[in-house]
């Protein structure tokens, strides 16, 4: 019987009819399977690595939080610029796939680094010792605070020391500039130029030239923008700072010594170690032979002084004590050098570098210690007050944040919770530098000049200025910005447009003065003031930078020249010779020796990661991409 019914159903109408929608529905699916592309949701591929959306996200927000505590709260404004932030995302991609390139390049190299490594590297971190020892506490207290676990920032330790076992030695070798690479651009900097100056008083100039009404409502008619009275707001204010609490604090002697006592080891004074050096500069040929010599001489007895001037020559100025220095003080490879130098009186091996060849001789060690209270009470009673004004202004902050938001109407009932006072802006106008702090600050005025704040006529959240500052405001009234009428700007139009003749009939007569001395002639000056044969350096602090970097901008050939400003008068410089100073030129050479190491421990990077790239072949997913920056922008 039921089967029956079943074979009559499956013949009736609506069973055909829901029978071909399954059909269809599974059709369709089956197409759409082919006609839909599958999205790639890694956003890049280097080599066998995948960039993750996550990874890219987590890196993101890893650099925010870096720009966040290095640059404070203005930070925030950038951040709520959506092509700022796509633009930062997009070099953080970009150094995440510099690493993963290398990484790819390295591991098919083979270099492989063991756990017994990665340990010792991560002990020997400062980051992660107390009293000059490795603390497993203070580590897992800190992998807590970054967000990251012990064993994924081994990996992170892992990878970066394989990467440097393999940039470095080529790193070390390309950053040593070629002295005629020093030479030139040393020269460069120390070149000096004579010139003639020709300069158009502008304010006399004014007072020569007579303006119609035409000419001023022309003025004004293309220059608007320069004629409006800017928004202002006025508003209620309360400000808490540390600074404030401070001197509100009485510091007893009792109290200061009892937070010396629990706080000692933030007093403690590092071990010190006091050493020699002989420097023989890379510049000296064969200087890392000489400097072994050096040191075989050293270590069979011979005057640590004779052996310095012997090898050091001319730079033995440059081999001299290096004073008391705490581990850190020194570059990487001289700190590591000198800590290794088992006892007063020995010498390190030879430390090569951009500069040179390096031994140092360790001449005394002075312990770590904690100074006796009597001997640093005024440093205890200071660092004592910072801290006990930064813990009432953690508690005053919290109270003001929810009492402000708990009665949102007036800053009457917050003033009185925090014991602060109500203070009045005034008329404020978005921008003034030259109002009284907080009121000169960006976060203050974006938030008095935000649309939710101004016409909500209520208390703000409250606005964080850095980490020992916050305020609340209440706007009470708000005017928006007008167009001065010129009726009511005649006077300001009226020397405006006076400024902007004067500045075209000065030009036109520096560039007549100009074309004169060009053809040899006797210049018509026309008002404008001489001064022959001025000596000027780059970097002339009697000028304008701006002109001063104009004058070294003329082709070097007699009479060339430029007309540019300085000090607010329009001035014609025409060149009549260039010269080198050689006392600057050799001052130069270090200050380029040190900037060119650095500028080809860059390049070569650089080069590096470009070379991985092209290794590992990359392959951008823009579809993921986008979808990445599509969503975080929706996020903001």
């Amino acid at each position: 019987m039921l089967t029956d019914k079943l074979r009559e159903g499956a013949h009736g109408k609506v069973f055909k009819i829901l029978f071909w929608i399954i059909i269809l529905s599974f059709v369709f699916a089956g197409v759409g399977n082919y006609l839909i592309p599958k999205l790639d949701t890694d956003p890049v591929e280097i080599g066998k690595i995948k960039v993750t959306a996550n990874q890219w996200n987590q890196s993101y927000q890893d650099q925010v939080r870096s720009m966040q505590q290095n640059y404070g709260p203005q930070v925030n404004d950038l951040l709520e610029q959506p092509q700022y932030v796509r633009a930062l995302r997009m070099q953080v991609l970009e150094r995440i796939i510099d690493s993963a390139a290398i990484s790819s390049v390295t591991y098919e190299e083979g270099i492989r680094i063991g756990d017994d490594e990665v340990k010792a590297a991560i002990r020997k971190e400062p980051a992660f010792q107390k009293d000059g020892k490795f603390n497993q506490e203070l580590f897992n207290a800190t992998m807590r605070n970054i967000g990251s676990t012990p064993d994924y920032f081994a990996e992170q330790m892992r990878l970066r020391m394989a990467q440097d076992t393999l940039i470095e030695p080529l790193v070390k070798v390309a950053a040593i500039p070629y002295p005629y690479e020093i030479s030139m651009f040393a020269e460069l900097f120390a070149k000096e130029r004579t010139v003639d100056l020709y300069s158009i008083d502008l304010a006399k100039l004014q007072k020569e030239i007579s303006v119609s009404e035409d000419d001023i409502k022309k003025y004004y008619e293309g220059h608007k923008n320069e004629f409006v009275k800017p928004a202002e707001v006025n508003f209620n204010y309360i400000v808490l700072s540390t600074a404030d609490i401070k001197k509100t604090i009485e510091a007893k002697d009792s109290d200061v010594e009892d937070y010396y006592n629990m706080n000692s080891a933030d007093f403690k004074i590092p071990t010190k170690r006091e050493c020699s050096q002989i420097l023989i500069k890379s510049s000296v040929e064969n200087f890392e032979n000489k400097a072994s010599e050096a040191l075989s001489e050293l270590k069979k007895g011979a005057s640590f002084d004779a052996v310095a001037k012997k090898y050091a020559g001319e730079n033995f100025k440059d081999s001299m004590t290096l004073g008391l220095v705490a581990e850190g003080d020194l570059s990487a490879a001289l700190d590591k050098a000198l800590y290794a130098i088992p006892k007063v009186g020995d010498y390190s091996e030879v430390v090569v570098d951009a500069y040179g060849a390096h031994i140092l001789r360790l001449d005394s060690i002075k312990d770590a210690h904690v100074p006796a209270f009597a001997e640093i009470k005024s440093e205890v009673k200071e660092k004592y007050l910072e801290a006990k004004a930064f813990e009432i202004y953690t508690e005053k902050s919290a109270t003001l944040t929810d009492v402000a938001y708990e009665n949102p109407d007036s800053l009457d009932t917050a003033a009185k919770a925090v014991g602060q006072s109500i203070k009045s802006s005034g008329n404020l106008a978005y921008g003034d530098s030259a109002a009284e702090w907080p009121l000169n600050t960006p976060e203050v005025q974006k938030a008095a000049f935000s649309e939710e704040n101004r016409t909500s006529m209520q208390n703000s959240p409250v606005i964080s200025l850095g980490n020992d500052a916050c305020a609340v405001i209440n706007v009470t009234s708000y005017q928006e910005a007008q167009q001065l009428e010129l009726s009511k700007v005649m006077n300001e139009a009226t020397i405006a447009t006076k400024t902007e003749m004067a500045k075209v009939k000065a030009n036109t007569t520096l560039a007549a003065i100009s074309n004169d001395v060009k053809n040899g002639k006797t210049p018509d000056l026309g008002g404008a003031e001489v001064t022959k044969d001025v000596l000027m350096v780059r970097g002339d602090t009697k000028y304008d930078p701006a002109f001063v970097y104009d004058v070294f901008a003329i082709v070097n050939a007699e009479n060339q020249s430029i007309i540019s400003s300085n000090k607010g008068k329009p001035t014609l410089a025409v060149l009549k010779k260039e010269s080198v100073n050689e006392e600057s030129k050799e001052g130069y050479e270090k200050f380029m020796q040190s900037q060119l190491v650095q500028f080809k421990v860059d390049k070569i990077r650089s080069i590096l990661y470009l070379a991985a790239r092209d290794i590992s072949k990359v392959i951008y997913h823009e579809d993921a991409i986008n979808l990445v920056n599509q969503q975080n922008s929706t996020d903001n």
